[in-house]
């Protein structure tokens, strides 16, 4: 027990000990010493401006209080100024600890009285604020008290920082290891820099093959990543720098080094930033002359370097005195000078402005004034800059249609309306008198048919390219090919054949007739007898050492809308996939009738792809239309005095090409993509000129009919059943809508007093005339899909 008390004392004392060695301890040099502390005052304050509420909760009470705080903030300060410059003079004299931790006290109790104004500032009200801070009496007045805090803060920054350098020499002394340390790491990220740029070109060419050579859509990072390697020199010294300079400013002593990193990232960072822009821009001035890409790119240079210096001095003043006067000062200083750099560039583009100007023949009153204003001076600089509005306003507009114009939907409606103003316009011509419409065959004249020598226009890439992956194998295939009638799908077969190179191209045409009459052109292109049987040409086909494409145009002549009417079709199906070589068969089948085939047999029909032809869009419409004119004639075919509105996508063509551009447009419009439709209503559009025998295009007049759209089921049942079949006599017409021969008769007199159908051999087929506008009545009545 005694052994255990006395353990007790003995802790006891020594504790004792250490209480009253503590102050001399504090004291020593091995101590913490105490760290100097901002005023109480400049702390009372800062208590209360953190306490006010936000602008929007104010009261009339705390906007006063805001005034208050920021009159004894002025007041404070400028007694802390005073005090300040003592102590630093003091600090001059007698370089001892004590003078210098009067210098900090003071230089903390400005620091947090001018984040105080800063705040304050904020929140009163504008007239005080322009009054502090601009070029008034009391502006004047703060202005000369900061720019004094200026010169203060300075000395104080030197002498702080040789300070820190002779203790930064001192520790070196005592225990250099965080030094070696931040060393260390410094040189770790330099070894870094120097690897990336001695590789980064063979990992850029690496990247380059493996992400965007071998992909032929690559994904948005990807190139993004391409894009910004093309600056990876200056964005690697950019990363090192930053880096090493928020590892040397963790050391006590260079803590404000990491000021620096300001000038690092304004001026490094400005000109990675310009260089991106000025690629950019170069990129997307491809069409533009040089004279504008030079004017372009030292315009980009001026502002972006102008904005790299603005933005270093305001962050410069920001750090160092907050938004006060000084800063408002600079900030107006900064305005004024771009307004400097605007003016200078506005000069610059002067002349390329107007002579744009002079392009554009229907201008706003405004613009007008500005042209006429060109070369009065100093009128001349705010006359460039209106046009420079306008024609950025101009090229917006453009740019909003073509984006707009891609959507299939709103062209259709732009056409539309399009083509309902230019007939309004058309019906008042009263030029219309001296024309006459030609006829006749005499049309092929102008407008040409087409033929082997006619210009392939590019068409249906995507699906050529699904076709070819089972057409150009060495696999066996059986494919379709769906579209409307005349959307171009037997010039679609031909260039399939004329690109097949391991197989031996066969074009069949389907008679009216049906299977007997194919299955007879199949033996005849296969070199067999014409009356070669089924038997026959599968034993030639399973023994022959030449593989064949096989192109069966008009297909749905052997499907008939009717209980076993794809007898036929699988019959020729059936034989063709039962010659088990590596033959392939292509089917051309109408889209009419292939909705019926499709609902008959569903998944059963085992095809390996079927493919459905697009409509064509406008573009493709127009270059079609434009390769049929005869242009070898005397007098060519002309668009002159057809009445057009202005559009906002044809201000840079002459008027016959606007003319031109727009009657595409209602054509393409009107035949919904159809090639064929779009080619006859051309030809039905052209006009003479009785007096000067000239060719002209005028507005075609649309085929309507009421009696259409109010017509009985029945007889568009017929109607329907015609265009499935493209031509029909009236026992099959019978057979397909179980009408009786009398019922179809009566029917079919009634079309053809209309003009709806034509006849050929004792056959009914729908007339080309009126062809869109049935199709348009049966698809709203939803009995057909186009």
């Amino acid at each position: 027990m005694h052994y255990y008390l006395r353990g007790f004392y003995l802790r006891v004392l020594v504790l004792a000990c250490l209480l009253v060695a503590v102050p001399s301890l504090a004291n020593n040099e091995y101590g913490f010493k105490p760290q100097p502390q901002s005023s109480p005052e400049a702390n009372e304050i800062a208590q209360q401006v953190s306490a006010l509420p936000e602008p929007l909760f104010m009261t009339q009470k705390d906007k006063r209080q805001v005034n208050l705080l920021l009159a004894k903030v002025l007041r404070i300060q400028r007694d802390q100024i005073t005090d300040f410059a003592s102590h630093l003079e003091e600090f001059r004299a007698n370089s001892s600890d004590e003078a210098w931790n009067s210098v900090q006290s003071s230089y903390f109790s400005l620091t947090s009285l001018n984040q105080s104004k800063q705040i304050l500032l904020g929140l009163t009200n504008p007239a005080n604020r322009d009054r502090l801070t601009g070029f008034g009496p009391y502006g004047v007045t703060q202005f000369k008290q900061e720019w004094q805090l200026t010169k203060h803060n300075a000395e104080y920054l030197v002498y702080f920082q040789i300070r820190s350098f002779q203790s930064l020499i001192k520790d070196i002394f005592i225990s250099p290891i965080p030094v070696i340390w931040a060393a260390l790491k410094v040189l770790f990220i330099y070894f870094g820099l120097v690897w990336w740029l001695a590789n980064s070109k063979r990992l850029i060419d690496l990247f380059r093959v493996s992400q965007l050579e071998s992909k032929s859509n690559p994904p948005l990072w990807v190139r993004l990543i391409w894009y910004t390697s093309r600056a990876h020199r200056a964005i690697a010294w950019l990363i090192a720098i930053t880096l090493s300079l928020r590892v040397l400013s963790q050391i006590p002593s260079l803590q404000h080094l990491i000021l620096l990193e300001i000038f690092t990232w304004w001026v490094l960072g400005g000109s990675i930033a310009i260089s991106f822009i000025l690629e950019f821009a170069y990129r997307n001035s491809s069409s533009s002359s040089r004279e504008v890409i030079a004017l372009r790119l030292s315009t980009i240079r001026r502002y972006v370097w102008s904005i790299i210096i603005a933005g270093v001095i305001l962050q410069i003043s920001i750090r160092t005195l907050g938004k006060g006067t000084i800063y408002s000062w600079i900030y107006s200083a900064l305005f004024f000078w771009f307004v400097l750099v605007t003016i200078s560039i506005l000069k610059l583009w002067r002349n390329k402005v107007f002579e744009a100007l002079s392009h554009h023949t229907e201008r706003p009153v405004w613009v007008n004034w500005a042209v006429n204003r060109q070369n009065t001076f100093l009128l001349n600089i705010a006359a460039t800059a209106v046009g420079i509005v306008w024609l950025i306003i101009d090229g917006i507009k453009h740019r909003l249609m073509g984006l707009l114009s891609r959507s299939t939907l709103f062209s259709q409606a732009l056409a539309y309306l399009f083509r309902i103003e230019v007939a309004k316009q058309s019906d008042i011509d009263k030029g219309q008198q001296n024309l006459v419409r030609i006829k006749g065959e005499q049309v092929f004249d102008y407008v040409l048919p087409g033929s082997i020598d006619s210009e392939l226009i590019h068409y249906a890439n995507d699906e050529i390219k699904q076709l070819s992956r089972y057409l150009m194998s060495d696999s066996p295939a059986i494919c379709v090919v769906s579209g409307e009638r005349g959307i171009g799908a037997t010039t679609l077969l031909n260039s399939m054949l004329n690109k097949v190179s391991n197989a031996e191209p066969l074009y069949l045409s389907c008679p009216y007739s049906g299977y007997v009459e194919l299955l007879s052109l199949l033996a005849l292109s296969l070199g067999l007898d014409e009356d070669a049987s089924e038997i026959q040409i599968l034993a030639y086909l399973r023994k022959s050492d030449t593989a064949y494409l096989i192109a069966i145009d008009n297909a749905h002549r052997l499907v008939k809308p009717m209980v076993g009417g794809l007898s036929d079709l699988m019959r020729l199906t059936n034989l063709l996939r039962r010659s088990k070589k590596n033959h392939r068969i292509v089917f051309s089948i109408v889209k009419s009738s292939w909705r019926f085939v499709d609902r008959a047999r569903g998944e059963r029909l085992l095809f390996d792809l079927v493919c459905f032809l697009p409509r064509w869009n406008e573009k493709q419409i127009g270059q079609l239309l434009d390769s049929r004119i005869n242009k070898q004639l005397e007098k060519p075919l002309s668009f002159e005095g057809l009445i057009v509105p202005k559009q906002w996508d044809q201000d840079e063509m002459s008027e016959e090409d606007r003319a031109k551009q727009g009657f595409y447009r209602i054509l393409w419009h009107y035949s919904d993509g159809n090639p064929t439709v779009a080619l006859r209503f051309f030809r039905l559009s052209i006009n003479r000129n009785k007096e000067t025998e000239q060719a002209v295009v005028r507005l075609f007049h649309v085929p309507e009919s009421q009696e259409l759209e109010n017509m009985p089921k029945p007889m568009l049942a017929v109607m329907r059943s015609i265009i499935q079949l493209e031509i029909a006599s009236p026992e099959i017409l019978s057979d397909c809508t179980q009408l009786s021969i009398a019922e179809i008769t009566g029917i079919l007199r009634y079309f053809q007093s209309r003009g709806y159908i034509e006849w050929s051999e004792d056959q009914a087929r729908i007339s080309d005339h009126w062809f869109r506008h049935i199709t348009n009545v049966l698809d709203r009545q939803h009995l057909l899909v186009k």
